[in-house]
């Protein structure tokens, strides 16, 4: 004769068979969650990455004392008075860096040509159709002549304490505060004429083109999507423009927290982003970086 399996060995065997099945399925889901957090993580540090060498680049190419923090309604505080806070919008002014690496201006003043009480002050190597043209081409328009090109002295030192003093407010033109040591002009050429009296006349200067903005949407409160990151641009303070007069970017997605201070004399800016993942998981990232 031959010997079936009996019913309680079926049975058995069926209940093995579900708790194999039961601890492979966990086991395949906890590996599969551990790829996706995996490859989540390496595609946030990749993006982030990207991103944040973008921002960095541009602030490397900062007037130092411009830099600020500034609220919603338009309140803002030298970036060296901010220590957490509402102060969630970052901004400076940025300098005509492609006209300087095509030697349209040297960016120094001689001192023994230049003329105070006449406005006039000479820069060898100043370059002024060159300067425009390479502006319309950053930006799409503007020029010298309507004063979307300005020009703001470095100071005894780019020490941007020498200038975030009782007058920083009305320096540079945030808010629609008065713009006192960014000077507008017209230029022939070597010689630079001032539009309004320069209080000094110092050797170095910055030749600038642009003020620039970082901010989550939610900080801008505009309708913007709230959880991105975006890079204002194309907008001049000194004109009575604010960032959101200018044009933006989207620069990352699911950005947690962005933040800007000064530590040790040195600017430095972070954010926090994430990525979903299946199963109602996510996976955040961190990124910080110092700006000389």
């Amino acid at each position: 004769m031959k010997r079936a399996f009996t019913l309680v060995e079926i049975i058995v065997t069926i209940v093995i068979l579900g708790v194999l099945s039961a601890g492979t399925f966990v086991s395949l889901k906890h590996l599969y969650l551990r790829s996706a957090k995996s490859k989540a993580l390496s595609d946030l540090s990749f993006t982030s990455q990207i991103v944040i060498d973008q921002i960095a680049a541009l602030l490397y190419e900062r007037v130092p004392a411009t830099v600020i923090g500034s609220k919603t309604d338009g309140s803002f505080l030298p970036i060296s008075n901010i220590y957490g806070g509402d102060y969630k919008i970052l901004q400076w002014i940025g300098t005509s860096v492609e006209a300087y690496k095509s030697r349209a201006y040297s960016g120094f003043i001689d001192l023994d040509g230049s003329n105070k009480n006449t406005k006039t002050v000479v820069s060898y190597d100043f370059n002024a159709s060159l300067i425009d043209a390479l502006h319309v081409d950053k930006f799409g328009s503007g020029s010298i002549a309507n004063q979307d090109i300005a020009l703001i002295f470095a100071g005894s030192f780019d020490d941007a304490s020498l200038v975030a003093s009782d007058d920083f407010n009305s320096s540079f033109g945030w808010a629609n505060n008065g713009a006192n040591l960014t000077y507008t002009f017209t230029a022939t050429n070597n010689n630079i004429t001032f539009i309004t009296q320069p209080k000094e006349i110092y050797e170095k200067y910055y030749l600038v083109d642009s003020a620039y903005a970082i901010a989550r949407g939610v900080d801008v409160n505009t309708s913007l999507d709230p959880n991105s990151l975006y890079l204002f641009y194309n907008f001049r303070p000194w004109k009575n423009q604010k960032f959101t007069d200018g044009n933006y970017a989207k620069l990352a997605e699911d950005v947690i927290s962005f933040q800007a201070g000064v530590m040790n004399n040195n600017l430095y800016f972070n954010f926090s982003t994430k990525k979903n993942i299946r199963g109602g998981n996510s996976v955040n990232i961190s990124k910080e970086k110092v700006v000389f």
